[in-house]
């Protein structure tokens, strides 16, 4: 296993467990940090973390004082791993983890009513998961009316009109091979 650490907020410092298989891959400090400074004041907000992984981007979200944060993710293992980070940080109660696929999950949480005012989504690059997430979320809203999406893809990854329909592109900013792409609400939910 290797260790991510938290850039910001009263978790700072401490570390999210990875695993070290060649399977997943997370995202930097560096990119979290920037997506943090991007979107700004988390305070009070509601987070869903689609393709959850290690849960880091969660995790960083109640360390700087989002109230709740669901994670959804399809692989065991990896839920596995994102429960224990989880519990040993002691957020079990701001953080709730879903062992299903993303394609069931969002018409799942929008049958229970659900809203969120950010949503981070950070698919396998390149796989066409981001197109697929956003005419999900847009069949079935769990956004809030001043919601803010991140989608984190690779540079070679293209971002099409059809993905940001019923969204405006506030800002694209690029970290090596990775792009954070936040997106606010082109119209009411």
């Amino acid at each position: 296993m290797q260790n991510l650490r938290i850039t910001g907020g009263y978790l700072k410092g401490r570390s999210i467990a990875t695993l070290k298989s060649g399977t997943a891959r997370y995202t930097s400090s560096k990119v979290r940090e920037a997506a943090f400074n991007l979107i700004g004041d988390v305070k009070g907000k509601r987070v869903l973390d689609l393709y959850a992984g290690s849960g880091s981007f969660s995790v960083e979200s109640i360390s700087r004082g989002a109230i709740e944060a669901t994670c959804i993710e399809n692989s065991k293992e990896m839920v596995g791993l994102l429960k224990d980070n989880v519990a040993s940080l002691s957020i079990n109660k701001y953080c709730q983890v879903l062992y299903m696929d993303v394609r069931y999950a969002i018409p799942f949480l929008h049958g229970r009513k659900y809203s969120f005012d950010i949503i981070f989504i950070d698919p396998p690059y390149e796989k066409g998961h981001i197109e697929e997430t956003m005419g999900l979320l847009r069949a079935h809203p769990v956004y809030s009316r001043d919601a803010v999406i991140l989608l984190e893809h690779s540079k070679r990854e293209h971002i099409g009109s059809s993905c940001k329909e019923g969204w405006t592109e506030v800002t694209t900013r690029r970290y090596g091979d990775t792009v954070i792409t936040i997106l606010e609400p082109g119209i009411a939910p």
